[in-house]
């Protein structure tokens, strides 16, 4: 087994070790059946966390290249052998494949078009946004002397919402 990850400079580390393994997959450098060396040990040569390990792990894991076996280790899978060279054709070998009764069957029409009503929850009702209030207050704020001047504001924020801050506080807290 013969391959090298390197993080110097790299700010996706999980991203990058799982680039990195997964390059040495695909050229041949780690063959079928090779295995992998564990999270701990691997995290702690690259000076990671174990998590970031596992989660470069979990996507070779999720893309066939290998497969993992509780207590025993991970190892390239067998799949990667046998000539396939896409990750996607290596993914449909598996054991769920469609049914080619699938393509067969005509999708409902009934969604191709939107709704009259939407009864979803927690989303407003665009049209009744006063969008040309909202327009001509934020091009007023956006024309103020203060961000026309591109200084930051006051550190402790701004004055009318700190003054209801304290209003609030003061109100709730004084008649307890």
């Amino acid at each position: 087994m013969t391959f090298h990850v390197s993080l110097t400079g790299r700010k996706d580390l999980s991203g990058e070790i799982y680039r990195q393994i997964r390059r040495a997959i695909l050229a041949g450098r780690l063959r079928p059946g090779d295995r992998l060396p564990p999270s701990r040990e691997l995290a702690k040569a690259l000076a990671v966390s174990r998590m970031t390990v596992i989660v470069a792990y979990e996507r070779l894991d999720g893309e066939g290249l290998v497969t993992s076996h509780l207590g025993a280790g991970t190892f390239v899978s067998d799949l990667v052998g046998s000539g396939e060279s896409s990750p996607t054709r290596r993914r449909s070998r598996g054991v769920l494949r469609p049914r080619a009764i699938w393509d067969s069957i005509s999708l409902a029409t009934a969604f191709d078009y939107p709704a009259e009503f939407d009864f979803r929850t927690g989303i407003p009702d665009a049209s009744l946004f006063p969008h040309e209030a909202w327009r001509r207050l934020v091009a007023r704020a956006l024309r103020s002397s203060e961000v026309a001047t591109g200084a930051y504001g006051h550190p402790a924020g701004h004055y009318g919402l700190r003054a209801a801050i304290a209003r609030h506080l003061y109100v709730t807290t004084s008649h307890q």
